[in-house]
C-alpha cells in the first residue's frame, strides 16, 4: 500500500470531513470551519 502525503490545508480538510462523518456532526459547522458551502461539504463526503 502506497503512503499518501497531504499538504497542511488538505490534511485539515480531510480531518474535518472525517470527524464530521464519524461523529455525525453538523454540516454547517464544518462549512464555517473550512470556509466552503454545504454543497461542497456534501461532495467531499461522497468522495
Amino acid at each position: 500500500m502506497r503512503k499518501v502525503e497531504l499538504r497542511m490545508n488538505e490534511q485539515f480538510r480531510y480531518e474535518t470531513i472525517k470527524e464530521l462523518v464519524e461523529h455525525k456532526g453538523i454540516k454547517i459547522r464544518a462549512c464555517k470551519k473550512l470556509g466552503i458551502s454545504v454543497r461542497q461539504v456534501n461532495r467531499l463526503i461522497i468522495i
